[in-house]
């Protein structure tokens, strides 16, 4: 007899309230990238626990099992209520020229749902998902010489910025099935985000009290995402299926308000306020994405896409471009081995396998440097015996920067955990 992994809906509710009451209990979060630092922060690519294990943007990709939000057109073939939530926590082992340092943070997203109105014709979708994070720690020591200052003697002092914070966006969407093989898509969605950035100058000398300065920037604005999706089966084989994704998401234009602040022992005194300032004009900029995918079997799924963001295109507050931006092109590649569809008794067969690469031109150019990305991805997915539900778990482990130029070269390792909640719902059921 088979063996199988038992995971109940119980189980899941069990686990997500045990990783809240974690985090409430104990801030893990030291830091981040210092490569955050800039723009709006780091771009997060989070689409569907599937693609995450195998290094995909995942537009074109779909499992009836999971639900996914890379492409909007690809709702149209649900066929089970689809609920997820992913929880992950990375570190970053940092070198530079003069210093190392390694930190850790913990957060979530995204959390989406998709309802079939239509089996495999009509599907709506609602998700909330981080699109970048700002989370750093900077520190520098300087030293004032005599004549520079007025207590005599040479004053040792020290620069700390940090920020936190970032983009996010609440969408709602729908995907309908033109005809056997072709879908379309289309999700409105809101833009919010927080930035504070904070600037302290301690002074090692009693004499002296600690100053700071903190800009807080708040964002809005409504975007718009259209998908379109092919798949066909027994194309090149039998009982083989292949599949075509594309998605575009067109530029946002942010209101954006900011005020600055310092904080004096235990009060906080405006500087300047929102009114001061004015409405800002920051930009998002437009991004696109294409791939294929390709099963020869039921066994074996192989997929690769192209993600563009036209971050040259970016805007700042002040409605200028940043020298520092430049246009983001990722790839992916990667496959997934579903030894669950094998009728086997051994215990491995009762996962599927994800394994997947991926390269990032990034979007920063620093001191004539690309900030690019490597990372090699791998998952583990393990099935409920009496559902259709599962948990995920991915794991990445990247390079990212150089240590040319006084840059900062670093070592980004995540594990992701995604609980993935799928049912036939709203059906009459009939007594025998």
């Amino acid at each position: 007899m088979r063996r199988t992994i038992i995971i109940t809906p119980v189980l899941f509710i069990i686990l997500f309230f045990g990783v809240c009451f974690a985090v409430n209990a104990q801030d893990i979060w030291k830091g981040g990238s210092a490569y955050s630092h800039f723009g709006l922060g780091t771009p997060h690519d989070y689409r569907s626990s599937v693609s995450d294990g195998m290094g995909v943007y995942g537009v074109a990709l779909h499992d009836s099992r999971l639900p996914g939000i890379a492409n909007p057109a690809a709702w149209s073939r649900a066929i089970f209520t689809n609920a997820s939530g992913t929880f992950e926590v990375t570190s970053y082992d940092a070198i530079s020229s003069n210093t190392n340092y390694r930190s850790t943070k913990f957060h979530t997203g995204p959390f989406q749902v998709v309802l079939p109105v239509t089996r495999d014709r009509l599907g709506i979708a609602l998700s909330i998902s981080p699109l970048t994070s700002s989370r750093y720690t900077l520190q520098n020591q300087y030293l004032l010489d005599p004549d520079e200052n007025h207590s005599g003697g040479e004053l040792q002092y020290q620069i700390e910025n940090t920020g936190s914070g970032g983009m996010n966006k609440i969408e709602a969407g729908i995907g309908y099935r033109l005809t056997n093989s072709f879908s379309i898509g289309y999700a409105p969605s809101l833009f919010l985000g927080n930035i504070r950035r904070q600037q302290t100058v301690i002074i090692m000398d009693e004499g002296y009290r600690p100053t700071n300065l903190q800009e807080l920037t708040s964002h809005y604005g409504f975007g718009n995402r259209f998908g379109l999706y092919f798949s066909q089966r027994n194309t090149f084989r039998q009982n083989d299926r292949f599949t075509l994704g594309a998605m575009v998401s067109l530029p946002v234009n942010l209101v954006s308000e900011r005020k600055l602040e310092s904080r004096i022992d235990v009060n906080t005194v405006t500087i300047r306020s929102a009114s001061d300032y004015g409405d800002g004009q920051a930009t998002y900029p437009m991004e696109a994405s294409a791939g294929a995918s390709y099963n020869p079997n039921p066994y074996l799924q192989l997929s690769t896409d192209v993600l563009y963001q036209n971050w040259s295109d970016y805007s700042n507050f002040d409605g200028a471009s940043e020298t520092f931006l430049k246009d983001r092109v990722r790839v992916g590649l990667g496959g997934q081995y579903l030894a669950t569809r094998r009728d086997a008794s051994t215990f491995l067969s009762n996962f599927t396998y994800r394994l997947g690469v991926s390269y990032d031109t990034g979007s920063l150019k620093l001191n004539n440097n690309n900030i690019e990305t490597f990372t090699i991805h791998g998952g583990l997915n393990i099935p409920s015996f009496r559902t259709n539900s599962s948990i995920d778990i991915n794991a990445e482990y990247g390079f990212r920067g150089t240590q040319d130029s006084g840059l900062i070269a670093e070592r980004v390792f995540a594990l992701k955990i995604s609980f993935n909640l799928s049912e036939l719902m709203f059906i009459q059921r009939r007594l025998q």
